[in-house]
C-alpha cells in the first residue's frame, strides 16, 4: 500500500537526488530523511518533529506538504499528541423524566392546597365547589396530506441553453440523452489524486482503499498527479480504461476526453 513515505522516495528519485543531496537541501539529517521514507517514525523525537520534517521535505521536493501530512495523519499507526490527554469527565445530568415529575408534583400540591383552604373556610352545609378545571389534553397531530404530484419524466440539462430534453426509446418510454464524460474511480489501495475538470481549479483529495469516486465533465478530465497509479482503476462512460501504472508509481498529466473513448 502506497503511503507518504513512498511518495517522498519516488519524488526524490525522480529528481535524481541521493539522501545526502536531500540532506544538503532540507538541512535534515540523513537518518531522519530515511525514516520518513520508510515511515519509521519511532526514530524521530516526536509527532511535532514528524509533521515539521514532512512539510519541509515535501516542499523541497515540489509536493503539496499539507497532502503529505494528511496521509501521515490518516495512517492508523500514527498518533497525534493531542489525543494523549486525560479523558474528559462527563457532566452529570438529571434524567429526562425528573422535570415533568416535579411539575406534576407541584400541580398536585397546589390542588390539595386549594381544596384544603376551601374546606376550612366553607360554611356548615355548604358544598365545596372548586374553581380548578384541568387543562384539555392535547390532540394528536394530524398527518399532512400528500399531494399527488406526477413524477417528472427523465430529462437531461443542456449545458448551452440550460433547458432539459428527453429522447424516446423503442418501447415508448423516455431515456436521458447525455453527451458528457463520466469517469468512475475505484480505489483498491490508499491513493492521493490531484485532478482538474473542464479547466477549472484543481481538486486534491486522499482516498482510502475500498472507496469510489464518480466525476462528470463536458470536455475533459485531467489527472495532474496520481500518487499511487496501481491503487486505482478507471471506468470511462461504462468502458474499462487501461491501468495507469504499477502500485506505488507516481503518474502525472493523464487526460481523459472524448478522443479517449474512441480507443476503448
Amino acid at each position: 500500500m502506497a503511503g507518504e513515505g513512498q511518495i517522498l522516495r519516488a519524488a526524490r528519485e525522480e529528481k535524481g537526488w541521493t539522501l545526502m543531496d536531500a540532506e544538503e537541501v532540507t538541512k535534515i539529517r540523513t537518518r531522519y530523511l530515511q525514516a520518513l521514507e520508510e515511515e519509521d517514525y519511532v526514530v524521530l523525537p516526536g509527532t511535532a518533529y514528524v509533521k515539521g520534517f514532512l512539510r519541509t521535505y515535501a516542499k523541497q521536493l515540489g509536493l503539496n506538504s499539507e497532502v503529505v501530512v494528511g496521509l501521515y495523519k490518516a495512517n492508523p499507526g500514527s498518533m497525534d499528541e493531542s489525543v494523549l490527554q486525560a479523558p474528559l469527565t462527563p457532566l452529570k445530568t438529571r434524567p429526562f423524566w425528573l422535570r415533568p415529575a416535579i411539575a406534576l408534583l407541584m400541580s398536585a400540591l397546589a390542588i390539595a392546597l386549594v381544596i384544603g383552604i376551601s374546606h376550612f373556610t366553607q360554611k356548615p352545609g355548604e358544598t365545596v365547589r372548586s374553581e380548578y378545571s384541568p387543562p384539555p389534553m392535547p390532540e394528536a397531530p394530524k398527518e399532512p396530506q400528500q399531494a399527488n404530484i406526477p413524477a417528472p419524466s427523465p430529462s437531461t440539462l443542456d449545458p448551452a441553453t440550460g433547458s432539459s430534453s428527453t429522447v424516446a426509446n423503442g418501447n415508448g418510454t423516455s431515456t436521458v440523452s447525455s453527451d458528457v464524460l463520466t469517469a468512475k474511480l475505484v480505489f483498491t489501495e490508499k491513493c492521493w489524486v490531484s485532478l482538474r475538470v473542464d479547466g477549472q481549479a484543481p481538486l486534491e483529495q486522499n482516498f482510502l482503499a475500498g472507496t469510489t469516486k464518480e466525476i462528470t465533465a463536458h470536455q475533459k478530465i485531467e489527472f495532474l498527479v496520481v500518487g499511487n497509479a496501481g491503487g486505482v482503476s478507471i471506468t470511462l462512460n461504462g468502458k474499462p480504461y487501461p491501468s495507469l501504472g504499477a502500485s506505488g508509481q507516481v503518474k502525472n498529466n493523464i487526460v481523459l476526453d472524448k478522443e479517449s473513448l474512441k480507443t476503448l
